[in-house]
């Protein structure tokens, strides 16, 4: 079973720090047999296996079979090589990490059949290769690029069995399922305690010291991912949107998501277009 902490502890760097740096999109068609030799890159690496078959080979894991539908991401640094079974379509994500918590990632993690159309979509969207950008198009691009990492840690964090882990982890791991289950009802934080039968003050201890970022912070960091996706991939009002990812009103909506994606949400929806 794959230790998702250091991964967790880099999705909550992102409620306190820029977003991580878009590096690059490819998009490759496999054959069958070894496809590509043993190799690493500096940066972590998202490969969504849009078709085909096939078994992940990387340094220090077990050998991960694959099919379409599936995410395997590799961490910056690890070598590794893949084995196709059935050929198929590679989709490829590049993203560079903080110095600090990537020297802490040893090993990858594997999502598998995921279902979430919006997270699809935008790892098409981001593995489109592109000969360049403007530095207005960088940001929007690393800001999707950092939400559709933290979505992945999240879904592979919460399949994680509650069972295998310690009593604190336990309790923050099933705090972020609920917050992420139900964060457009969530009116106080005190709940998300209250249905972990822990005491709230201990759990917000809990948090921060595992996941180094507030359940605050954890709680906006999720409606910012479910934000940004709805403003990439649909054309509603930001007053609904605002309704959809917990906010009061889109005043409000509007004054948290320019503090934490650097732009108001009418500028990042036109960058996009």
């Amino acid at each position: 079973m794959v230790d998702m902490t250091a991964w967790a502890v880099i999705a909550g760097k992102c409620a306190s720090e820029p977003p991580f740096r878009f590096v690059h999109g490819m998009r490759h068609t496999v054959g069958s047999g070894i496809c590509c030799q043993v190799h690493s890159h500096r940066e972590a690496e998202i490969v969504f296996h849009t078709t085909g078959r096939g078994v992940s080979r990387a340094e220090g894991e077990p050998v991960r079979p694959f099919r379409a539908g599936d995410v395997v991401v590799y961490a910056p640094g690890q070598p590794h090589d893949q084995v196709m079974d059935e050929p198929g379509d590679d989709f490829c994500v590049q993203i560079a990490l903080p110095s600090l918590g990537r020297r802490k990632l040893r090993h990858g993690f594997h999502v598998a059949a995921i279902e979430e159309p919006l997270l699809l979509d935008e790892l098409r969207a981001l593995s489109q290769d592109r000969v360049s950008v403007s530095r207005e198009e960088q940001v929007v691009l690393n800001l999707r690029a950092t939400s559709a990492l933290c979505a992945l840690i999240h879904l592979a964090s919460a399949r994680v069995p509650l069972h295998t882990a310690s009593g604190p982890e336990r309790h923050v791991t099933a705090a972020e399922q609920y917050i992420r289950e139900n964060f457009a009802g969530i009116r106080s934080l005190r709940d998300v305690a209250a249905r972990g039968d822990i005491g709230y003050d201990h759990l917000r201890h809990l948090f921060k010291q595992h996941r180094s970022r507030s359940l605050v912070q954890h709680l906006n960091e999720v409606r910012m991912e479910r934000a940004t996706t709805l403003l990439a991939h649909s054309r509603l009002p930001l007053k609904q949107i605002a309704t959809m990812c917990g906010f009061r009103d889109e005043y409000y909506f509007s004054a948290v998501f320019r503090k934490h994606v650097r732009l108001p949400p009418g500028r990042y929806r036109a960058l996009l277009c």
